[in-house]
């Protein structure tokens, strides 16, 4: 029998056999074994502190539980998968000969999905728009230094790896089991370290996720995936309201059943797609704001209460301000020691996104404020009116910004005051900023929302909405505008074997979503298929 010990006072230098001692007032000797399987760092108190969470095998289990000490209890095989240690993939079977799955997006959606299907023992082929992470990676940063215009089709959005490849890399949830074990112990396997499992709020870093996308690819292609990269799909094949294929750019067209489009929610033409195929779709509420970036050092001593922070990681905070009869506004995707990027698929459009490597040793930080946004605010009523609402903004920031690239900006303290700032701090931005009125860029609803979540935020950390903290947009694409509307297993209602996932469907809406969403279908289509 193990015992689960909770909230014990973890330090990387000490072995976990003598914290565990110390924590339950016994002796070294009767630890036989402690193993770290959760830590998270406690900034409740006047001095921050790790906490741990072990799985602990000792002497006198019993006397130990009479104790009565909080939170100990037995181990249990629940544990098991919420702390990752149980995630088995699937049992490799003989499917049907027609099952050739053609999988559309290479984010963690479509990446989960034909791994998944793969390793049941599906023939999958795998298509993205953009490049392989190496080659993208090279044009984005040739991008962001002047030497090559914008790609619509290779950026960071489109690409090997989806939207969060250039990310923070967050990956947090309170649990590890299940599905969740499966994603969390593959991306251990491909380079993640350990880590992503045992820490309370894990994050990649924009780095390590482009590192650990190369052997990814590799066990796909080991696993017998085609993968075609550089390569649009621009259109459905659907034959007596069932999906057979899909056609591609140059003409030509691939047969293959079912077809899964993951193709993230800056997708437009995508989701176009998959309205002309006869795919079933509703417009949905997002959240829109702006990135608000301050010096790191500024945070943490917010968070930290003054205190040094010294080998503590650089602070993070989450928002939340919950006005009643107006709309909500909280932060969203905190980048500590990170840098605001441009999100953008399209020449003539300004958006921005928040990225950070893992040791996150950037100056500054960052996080989007952003305003709930009903669907009823697009003006239309058709499914994907959403998109053309978000166009509007992004393509009036490219305007007011000078149609070159660069973001609007506004320092904060003058956007309350609703004047254009003269000046602007030095800012993470790679296209560079200019001054410009943020309540001109966005409709009252949103402008409204984020000068009283400004205010709100100020009051819980100190110097949010004071003189160095200032304001880049517009962040338009937090998740997706619409949704396609599927049945229990991730299936159109409309169209047979097609299945819209990920955040591009409006089901999802970061990393470990996005990869959860896909694995579902998947395992929905391998047991389908086996129950033939």
């Amino acid at each position: 029998m193990a015992l689960l010990i909770p909230n014990v006072p973890w330090n990387e230098h000490d072995p976990s056999s003598a914290l565990v001692a110390i924590y339950l007032e016994t002796s070294l000797t009767s630890v036989r074994s402690a193993q770290l399987v959760r830590k998270s760092l406690d900034a409740r108190q006047r001095r921050p502190r790790w906490v741990a969470v072990f799985r602990v095998e000792v002497e006198d289990e019993d006397i130990i539980l009479a104790r009565g000490i909080a939170g100990v209890r037995t181990w249990t095989a629940r544990d098991e998968g919420r702390y990752g240690l149980d995630a088995d993939g699937p049992v490799r079977r003989a499917l049907p000969s027609d099952l050739r799955p053609i999988v559309i997006g290479a984010g963690p959606a479509g990446l989960f999905s034909a791994l998944y299907l793969a390793e049941a023992g599906a023939k999958v082929t795998l298509i993205d728009r953009g490049s392989a992470v190496e080659g993208r990676t090279q044009a984005v940063n040739r991008h962001w230094r002047g030497r090559a215009p914008l790609d619509p089709e290779n950026n960071l959005v489109f690409g090997e790896g989806g939207a969060g490849t250039f990310s923070d890399g967050k990956i947090y949830t309170r649990r590890r089991d299940g599905e969740l074990g499966y994603i969390f112990t593959r991306l251990v396997e491909f380079g993640a370290p350990r880590e992503v499992i045992q820490d309370a709020w894990a994050h990649l870093g924009t780095d390590r996720i482009r590192a650990l996308l190369v052997p990814f690819r590799q066990r796909l292609a080991d696993l017998g995936v085609e993968i075609r990269y550089d390569t649009r799909v621009v259109d459905l094949r659907v034959e007596a309201q069932r999906c057979v294929g899909v056609v591609l750019e140059d003409g030509s067209e691939l047969a293959g059943s079912p077809v899964l489009v993951a193709t993230g929610h800056s997708a437009r033409d995508s989701a176009e797609m998959l309205v002309r195929a006869g795919a079933r779709a509703s417009a949905r509420g997002i959240a829109v704001g702006a990135r608000v970036e301050h010096p790191q050092e500024l945070v943490d001593r917010a968070r930290y209460r003054g205190a040094e922070r010294g080998a503590l990681p650089p602070a993070s905070y989450r928002l939340a301000h919950n006005p009643e009869g107006r709309p909500a506004v909280r932060t969203f995707c905190m980048c500590p020691g990170g840098m605001v990027v441009p999100a953008n698929n399209d020449v003539e459009r300004v958006v921005v996104n928040g990225m950070s490597f893992a040791a996150r040793r950037a100056f500054w930080a960052n996080s989007a404020v952003i305003v709930e946004v009903p669907p009823e605010a697009y003006g239309a009523d058709d499914p994907l009116a959403g998109f053309r609402w978000q166009d509007a903004i992004e393509a009036r920031a490219f305007e007011m910004a000078g149609r070159d690239g660069a973001a609007p900006a506004q320092r904060v303290v003058d956007f309350l005051a609703k004047r254009v700032s003269e000046d602007l701090p030095r800012a993470s931005y790679p296209l560079g900023v200019r001054p410009g009125d943020l309540h001109d860029l966005f409709p009252d609803l949103v402008a409204d929302g984020i000068r009283e979540g400004l205010r709100a935020f100020d009051d819980k950390l100190a110097g949010f909405a004071g003189p160095d903290a200032v304001l880049i947009a517009p962040e338009t694409r937090t998740t997706s505008p619409v949704r396609f509307l599927r049945d229990e297993a991730g299936c159109s209602t409309s169209v047979m074997d097609l299945f819209p996932i990920g955040e591009g469907a409006g089901y999802a809406g970061g990393i470990v979503s996005s990869a959860l969403d896909g694995l579902r279908a998947a395992r929905a289509i391998v047991g389908l298929a086996s129950s033939r």
